[in-house]
């Protein structure tokens, strides 16, 4: 299987609705992985953290009465910062603890149970993508980015109602290379220069892999009339998750 195709088959795509109209209105991308022996799905957090709207998965089964099924997902995990400084006095530290966070652009949930999502069958001109299950990445494999590699992610973009049914376009986005990291953020460069963000929008969340299949991030934001797409470093999630895991919080 080579790295595309892996990229296409893990990506899983994600929509956020109000639960009581099941109609989506936030959309993006995410990833199901194992790591220290749980299975979490990994996303952005501005994909999953509008209010009032649950957060979905699209399962790909068969529909039943002209629907699409949906799995609900709850118990999402995502982390603010706050910058302290040296004297800080208790007035300061409370203005900042509910006036100045900075939320990290990256949240997870454990899955404590298990639930079929479907690969539909692709065609990319170039080479075919199989219908089966979707796959789980193992981050006991994930790596960090190199100068060396060249780097892809896939998710669905420009979303349209055609009367009750959504449209949406499947999007590979590869031959990107790593340029450099700043804090949480890995930078890539597209082969091109990115014209319309649209052309990108939804991909948020997705994993980008490796030529080797590897994770190394979670594509989270572009730059418009640039080739610069950053991701959130999966380093810097794996850490969050331990300390998730080892404060018994997950």
């Amino acid at each position: 299987m080579t790295s595309d195709e892996l990229a296409i088959k893990s990506s899983i795509q994600i929509y956020q609705a109000d639960k009581s109209k099941m109609k989506p209105e936030g959309f993006g991308t995410g990833c199901i992985v194992k790591y220290l022996g749980h299975t979490l799905l990994l996303s952005v957090s501005h994909v999953t953290n509008e209010d009032g709207l649950t957060t979905f998965l699209e399962t790909n089964l068969q529909p039943e009465k002209n629907t699409t099924p949906l799995k609900p997902i709850g118990g999402l995990v995502w982390y603010d910062v706050f910058k302290v400084t040296d004297g800080m006095d208790l007035t300061d530290f409370q203005y900042l603890i509910e006036n100045k966070a900075e939320p990290i652009d990256v949240t997870f949930a454990k899955l404590t149970e298990q639930f079929e999502l479907k690969q539909p069958a692709m065609d990319f001109k170039y080479f075919l993508i199989e219908a089966g299950d979707k796959l789980m990445l193992d981050l006991d494999y994930a790596t960090v980015p190199d100068k060396n590699n060249t780097y892809s992610f896939y998710g669905k973009i420009r979303p349209e109602y055609q009367g009750i049914y959504l449209k949406m376009t499947p999007t590979l986005k590869n031959g990107l290379k790593f340029h450099r990291t700043n804090g949480y953020f890995h930078m890539f460069l597209a082969p091109e220069i990115i014209k319309d963000k649209d052309d990108y929008r939804g991909c948020s969340g997705a994993p980008i892999l490796d030529s080797e299949g590897r994770i190394v991030a979670l594509a989270c934001q572009i730059r418009e009339n640039t080739k610069i797409i950053y991701g959130f470093s999966i380093q810097e999630c794996m850490k969050l998750i331990k300390l998730t895991i080892d404060t018994n919080q997950l």
